[in-house]
């Protein structure tokens, strides 16, 4: 399971960067002296923002985060171990990111439920904005996140939905148009 720092400060500079393809586009990833801070894929053609002059691509902790990326896309690792700073967002998010990060693989749950889990159930929109503003797709697994409805909802990638529905059939759940089919669950 990842460790994750949830001290409240301003957004942390990356101390170092790191570009690298995947199977499913560049991805860029970011981190601080705590831990990622950052994972986006980028949209095809889109420039690699510019990093700081004091970021250096051989760090090992970005390193050891591309290759379990790597080994999550392959199917052979379902749980990130590398250390997540949340630091710059708000609690209310910080508590949401906190609550998607323990989905397990191949599992969903919907907005409403999470808003439950963070004893917030009133919160269901709220839990949506912050899991919009999710800065480290994959390793908090915001995708694992649907509708009460069974419908895949936005999802903030380059692909979005379409990409969702990817990760969720790459992690053996049932795609329809659009719906999860049959999920397999457990409680919270």
């Amino acid at each position: 399971m990842c460790q994750i720092s949830y001290n409240k400060a301003m957004k942390p500079t990356p101390i170092a960067t790191l570009l690298f393809p995947s199977s499913i586009g560049s991805f860029l990833l970011e981190r601080s002296a705590r831990g990622l801070t950052h994972c986006e894929i980028l949209a095809e053609n889109t420039p690699a923002k510019t990093s700081d002059p004091s970021a250096s691509p051989a760090d090992p902790l970005l390193h050891q985060a591309a290759k379990e990326l790597q080994a999550y896309l392959k199917g052979s690792l379902q749980t990130f171990t590398e250390p997540l700073d949340l630091s710059h967002l708000t609690p209310f998010q910080q508590k949401a990111l906190a609550a998607v990060s323990l989905i397990p693989w191949g599992q969903t749950r919907t907005y409403a439920e999470i808003a439950v889990q963070i004893s917030q159930p009133k919160a269901v929109r709220a839990v949506g904005n912050a899991i919009a503003r999710n800065p480290l797709m994959l390793f908090i697994p915001c995708h694992r996140v649907i509708g009460s409805d069974g419908k895949l909802h936005g999802f903030s990638a380059p692909q979005g939905v379409a990409l969702k529905a990817w990760l969720l059939s790459h992690e053996g759940l049932h795609i329809g148009y659009n719906n999860l089919c049959a999920q397999p669950r457990e409680e919270l």
